[in-house]
């Protein structure tokens, strides 16, 4: 008769035979139901390059850059009820997106402030701090990127 060890190990061989089967089977249909956008990334890429969050995100900040002539340390200013994931993450696709520009987050000494409203769009005059402080709105892309200068 055999060891009831022996059995469990062979039950245990067949089980984990048997489990790579179902993933195997599983990829290969997988596979087959999309093999037309596996072998086409090409042309996958060239229908959907540029249509993702970022890159239209990002496309807001081309006249912003293009704006100063030299590298220039901001002040970045984002939406005033945003939650600071979102935030934090908005913030550094402006770094990226406004290089060479040294972007921060902080108040220091800058040459100008940026604000990147994409919900509100505009800056209450009447309420703003560096409006009433000094400051004045160089340029408003009106699509809630806006440069203020003193």
């Amino acid at each position: 008769m055999y060891d009831t060890q022996y059995i469990f190990k062979q039950v245990r061989k067949i089980l984990f035979v048997f489990l790579l089967c179902i993933l195997v089977w599983q990829q290969w249909s997988t596979f087959s139901a999309h093999q037309d956008q596996f072998l086409a990334p090409v042309e996958f890429t060239r229908n959907n390059y540029g249509n993702d969050y970022i890159s239209q995100y990002g496309k807001r900040f081309e006249e912003a850059r293009n704006f100063f002539t030299k590298p220039t340390i901001l002040q970045y200013v984002g939406e005033a009820n945003e939650d600071p994931s979102s935030g934090t993450f908005h913030y550094y696709l402006a770094q990226y997106y406004l290089a060479p520009n040294i972007v921060l987050n902080r108040n220091t000494v800058c040459d100008a402030i940026i604000y990147n409203l994409y919900n509100s769009k505009q800056v209450d005059i009447a309420t703003n701090f560096h409006l009433n402080n000094g400051w004045h709105i160089a340029k408003n892309f009106n699509n809630g990127i806006i440069i203020l200068s003193k």
